[in-house]
């Protein structure tokens, strides 16, 4: 298995990227746009151009059934290598949990592509969808190694000012048997408010898949602030419905977009590429902001 994924994961690559111009990487450009997909558990459908890096990441507090409380530091890297895929990476990072059998180790990482198949237009919603393969690290208290599968599809659609990403998934936990099945699905809503800031709400549900993944739900309540368009800061919390396996979370985090690798060719077509303002330059003409979503 690990042969045939990395096989299949180097050939995508070698595909997406071998045809690409060769230019110099753009740093902290406001003519690109993260598109987050923390801190809700629904992700948006769209992706960043070609041969942009993106990086979220975060602290994250949950209170789970008494009287343990777990902290991490889950993280989501994405390199987007051609208009239809893009490469993540990710996982939830250093995990420590107190209780009577104190928990630290590092949590698994989740490596797999996100396709993105169709934009929205005034009837249909943006689609993608992805496939990652999660690997465990080296053993540790209270850790569960396992091999899983975790697919999703993605669909995001505008609605006037309301913004709106639904995302349907099915992991399949253990993939060395027995295998255990977890379906999920989640819809956060999102409004645009002045001054650069975003409000949003997400309702979202696991079925349990004990005891690898247990049962989940909540209510999440988040705000956004696009400190630039390549940065945006993240805060908010997250009501467990199910308490006797988590009663609240807390989340502070931010997505970055520092650079940008490359330049696609619907980008060359639409904005040219410009030098990074510098003190010699800084009174040369700016292209206009990126309005892509």
């Amino acid at each position: 298995m690990k042969l045939w994924t990395r096989t299949a994961m180097m050939t995508l690559i070698a595909l997406a990227v071998g045809s690409r111009p060769a230019l110099a990487a753009l740093w902290f450009n406001d003519d690109r746009k993260a598109l987050p997909c923390r801190p809700t558990i629904a992700c948006t459908a769209d992706i960043v151009p070609p041969g942009s890096f993106e990086l979220e990441t975060g602290y994250l507090f949950r209170k789970l059934h008494r009287p343990i409380m777990q902290h991490s530091v889950p993280f989501l890297a994405k390199l987007t290598l051609a208009e239809w895929v893009q490469l993540q990476v990710g996982g939830n990072g250093p995990t420590f949990a107190n209780g009577p059998e104190p928990a630290r180790f590092v949590d698994d990482i989740v490596a797999g592509f996100k396709f993105h198949l169709a934009d929205q237009d005034r009837y249909v919603p943006s689609f993608s969808w992805s496939v990652e393969l999660s690997s465990p690290l080296a053993a540790a208290a209270g850790y569960i190694r396992t091999y899983d599968l975790l697919a999703t599809l993605y669909f995001t659609k505008d609605f006037s000012w309301l913004h709106a990403d639904f995302n349907v998934g099915f992991n399949l936990w253990r993939l060395e048997g027995p295998v255990l099945p977890q379906p999920w699905v989640a819809l956060a809503l999102s409004v645009e408010l002045p001054a650069q800031f975003t409000v949003m709400a997400e309702n979202y549900f696991f079925v349990d898949a004990s005891p690898v993944a247990s049962k989940d739900g909540g209510l999440l309540l988040a705000v956004a602030f696009a400190a630039r368009p390549w940065l945006v800061l993240d805060v908010g919390g997250d009501i467990g419905y199910f308490a006797s396996q988590r009663s609240v979370s807390a989340f502070v985090g931010m997505t970055i977009l520092p650079v940008d690798f490359w330049e696609s060719a619907s980008e060359r077509r639409t904005v040219p590429r410009q030098r990074p303002v510098t003190a010699a330059s800084s009174c040369e003409a700016r292209g206009p902001l990126s309005t892509r979503r």
